[in-house]
C-alpha cells in the first residue's frame, strides 16, 4: 500500500457515502482504539487485512483505493470487530456496505462476487464438519489435517 496520501486522490464524500449503507451509520464514531483489528482472526494470519486501517481509508477517502483492494473480501464474517467495539461501529457492516458499493460500481464482477459467497459457505461448512469430527471423537489425538482431507472430499461429492 502506498502510504502517501495526495489530495487530487481523495474521495471527501466517501465517508459519507459509507455511512448511508445498510448498518454503517455508525462509521463516524470510529475513534481508531483498534479493537476491530485486535480481535479479527484474519488480522491475524493475513497482516494485509486490518479493520482498523479499512476504516481509516474510508475516513481519509481513498475510495478508488479501498475499493478496488481485494481486502474487501478476506473478512470471515464473524463479527468478533463488531462485538468488540466500544463505540458500536459494525464493521461487519461496513465491509458488507464496501463489497455492496464495489459491486454497484462494477470493480467486481456479479458472477465472482456469487463465487467468493459460495467458497465463503463451503468454508463455513468445512469448520462445521471438522468441529463436529473433533467433539465425536472419543480419542485427544486427532489429526487435523486428515480430517479436513477427509471432509474435502466428502463437500467434493456434494
Amino acid at each position: 500500500m502506498d502510504d502517501q496520501l495526495r489530495l487530487q486522490d481523495l474521495d471527501l464524500l466517501f465517508k459519507e457515502e459509507v455511512a448511508r449503507e445498510p448498518g454503517c451509520q455508525h462509521l463516524l464514531r470510529c475513534f481508531a482504539c483498534g479493537a476491530c483489528t485486535a480481535t479479527c482472526p484474519v488480522s491475524e494470519i493475513n497482516p494485509d487485512f486490518s479493520p482498523s486501517l479499512i476504516i481509516r481509508q474510508i475516513l481519509y477517502g481513498q475510495r478508488a483505493q479501498l475499493l478496488s483492494s481485494p481486502v474487501l473480501w478476506y473478512c470471515a464474517r464473524c463479527a468478533r470487530c463488531s462485538f468488540q467495539c466500544p463505540q458500536d461501529v459494525r464493521f461487519l457492516d461496513i465491509i458488507q456496505g464496501l463489497r455492496a458499493i464495489a459491486l454497484r460500481e462494477g470493480l467486481i464482477s456479479a458472477a465472482k462476487a456469487a463465487l467468493l459467497e459460495k467458497g465463503e459457505g463451503l468454508i463455513q461448512e468445512l469448520r462445521a464438519r471438522m468441529l463436529e469430527r473433533i467433539l465425536a471423537d472419543d480419542g485427544e489425538k486427532v489429526d487435523t489435517k486428515e480430517i479436513l482431507s477427509i471432509l474435502i472430499k466428502e463437500i467434493d461429492k456434494i
